[in-house]
């Protein structure tokens, strides 16, 4: 087995909690069995699309078919434009420019990316599952309009390609009825787990990020987790330790520290995929769920200055994960010049990717000093293997967390909810005013 590129330490996740209190390892076992037995099945995909070339064969074919425009507008949102925002910021390719929007109805956040693009070199991805996606849907009609005005409307069709249902929905009939093209998401996929599907390679590729690279790390993470080696694997432990901090000691507020500012918008993609999945009402007995863990982002050492107090002093409700990178690129050093000055003397020549690192372990060792619980992750450096294996990480931990809080973490009734209600008060044109005869919430 190929060594991973990246590592995770949980040594500190212990904190308080006793042997009684911890998920056993029989129980972990059989949540590994599960999670593994909805990819046997077929009912859950997101491993096996990995291996399958011919999958991948389009996506690169769709990527060489519409390199020849400079910029690529992606409409999504959620799970539809998170991953691929995430690996695009932290790897940062010079090929054809990525601008995302889709992920709003504010109408300046709006104006601000489509006002600035290019439109007579862009082209535009359009990704939703069923082409009744709100926010998405309202930007393609407006981009697709900019789109007719600057090139004609015999030319937008093969500029646009849409990323959807393999088999039905509005959107796969109107790109039919307009000659658009049709990249497929597996229905056996969800939108948060889709980003190493068409979803999030597409738009990647097209960048110029290194795909197979990327999917190369997500299998050398998926495979050593299937090997589990007797053990339980450092993924499993991690979800056991999340939901044990939850159930036995109230810690329901789960950090996620990243000392890397690349992997801001990955650690916004993680917030999503921990939320919709884990947040259920209902367990899968059908009885009331009391759980459900909160996802907050810090970015170190920003976050230092403005949420320090809060985890070193505060109320013990939380649990502490480090996102830490060994290797930087940036060459960066502090002048030796900054001698002269006494409060930086100890500073001059030293690399800022040292300073980073003394910050994060110092930030660390004081969280261990107050007795919270902590563990880390460490990315070997930020490439599109690492990248690839640490989505895997995810993915994995939250579908075992999923069967250690015996919930369903693929389904997410509660944003249906939410859009059924929205979609009710657009057409009765009342805006957002509720009426008492309507329920709240």
């Amino acid at each position: 087995m190929p060594k991973l590129p990246i590592s995770y330490e949980d040594s500190l996740m212990r904190a308080d909690l006793g042997a009684t209190e911890r998920v056993s390892p029989p129980d972990l076992h059989e949540a590994h069995k599960a999670v593994l037995n909805l990819h046997k099945s077929g009912v859950q995909g997101w491993l096996n699309i990995l291996d399958d070339q011919g999958y991948l064969k389009s996506i690169e074919e769709a990527a060489k078919k519409f390199s020849k425009f400079k910029n690529c507008l992606v409409l999504g949102i959620g799970g539809s434009d998170l991953g691929a925002r995430a690996i695009y910021s932290a790897i940062k390719p010079e090929k054809t420019k990525l601008w995302f929007s889709g992920d709003t109805t504010d109408p300046e956040e709006v104006l601000k990316v489509l006002d600035a693009i290019p439109w007579d070199k862009t082209c535009v991805n359009v990704i939703s599952k069923s082409g009744k996606t709100l926010e998405t849907m309202a930007a393609f009609f407006e981009a697709r309009q900019r789109l007719e005005k600057k090139v004609g409307a015999k030319k937008v069709a093969e500029r646009i390609i849409c990323t959807t249902d393999p088999e039905d929905g509005d959107l796969r009939e109107l790109a039919i009825k307009k000659g658009y093209s049709i990249l497929e998401i597996p229905k056996n996929i969800g939108g948060r787990f889709s980003v190493l599907t068409a979803v999030g390679l597409f738009p990647l590729a097209l960048a110029g990020i290194n795909v197979r690279n990327l999917l190369k790390g997500a299998v050398m993470m998926r495979n050593d987790w299937m090997e589990e080696h007797g053990a339980a694997h450092f993924i499993d432990r991690f979800a056991a330790w999340q939901v044990a901090h939850e159930t036995r000691k109230k810690r329901n507020i789960h950090v996620l520290f990243a000392y890397s500012g690349c992997l801001y918008s990955f650690s916004n993609w993680w917030r999503q995929l921990w939320a919709e999945s884990l947040g259920k009402a209902t367990r899968r007995n059908g009885q009331k769920n009391f759980y459900g863990p909160t996802p907050v982002v810090s970015v170190g050492p920003t976050d230092q200055h403005s949420q320090l107090q809060l985890y070193q002093e505060g109320p013990d409700d939380k649990i502490y994960t480090f996102l830490t990178v060994q290797a930087h690129d940036a060459k960066l050093k502090v002048p030796s010049n900054a001698k002269s000055f006494v409060p930086m003397a100890e500073t001059a020549g030293k690399k800022f990717k040292d300073l980073l690192a003394a910050e994060a372990n110092g930030t660390f060792e004081a969280l261990a000093d107050a007795k919270r619980p902590i563990g880390r992750i460490v990315l070997e450096k930020v490439d599109e293997v690492s990248l690839g294996a640490l989505i895997i990480f995810y993915e994995l931990a939250t579908a075992m967390a999923g069967e250690l809080y015996e919930i369903n973490a693929f389904d997410q009734p509660g944003v249906e909810a939410g859009k059924v209600r929205t979609r009710r008060l657009l057409t009765l044109q009342q805006g957002f005013r509720v009426t008492p005869s309507e329920p709240r919430g």
